[in-house]
């Protein structure tokens, strides 16, 4: 998801954050082999829990259902009006989707929720 926002040019800067160290060295020699990314892109090993996500615009997630509740409960208190977040196949529990991506919810899917509506209201 990095590599793709930065190929399209969509943010000035993008950046990854991954616990397994193995798929963040993996990202960081994608970002080697392909120098035209290097301005743009960061990547990170650093456990998702313990970053302050109120800087950013839009968060992409690739996570497991045992964790998207509470992922969900972090997003809601950090992330601004307006921001926008794309989930990878898991939905968000109680939150409202823009957009499933042709998944009807049912696993299957990308996900797109904006910040307040997708809570109902206003934080």
């Amino acid at each position: 998801v990095v590599f793709r926002a930065a190929r399209e040019g969509t943010f000035a800067r993008s950046t990854g954050y991954e616990i397994n160290p193995a798929l963040h060295l993996f990202a960081c020699c994608r970002r080697m082999v392909t120098p035209k990314y290097w301005y743009n892109t960061d990547f990170y090993v650093r456990d998702l829990w313990n970053v302050k996500l109120r800087d950013y615009d839009v968060v992409a997630v690739y996570g497991l259902s045992p964790i998207m509740e509470r992922l969900g409960e972090k997003m809601k208190e950090e992330l601004r009006p307006g921001s926008i977040v794309v989930s990878n196949v898991f939905a968000i529990p109680g939150w409202r989707v823009c957009d499933d991506g042709g998944g009807k919810g049912g696993g299957k899917g990308v996900f797109l929720y904006r910040v307040p509506e997708c809570f109902g209201g206003k934080k």
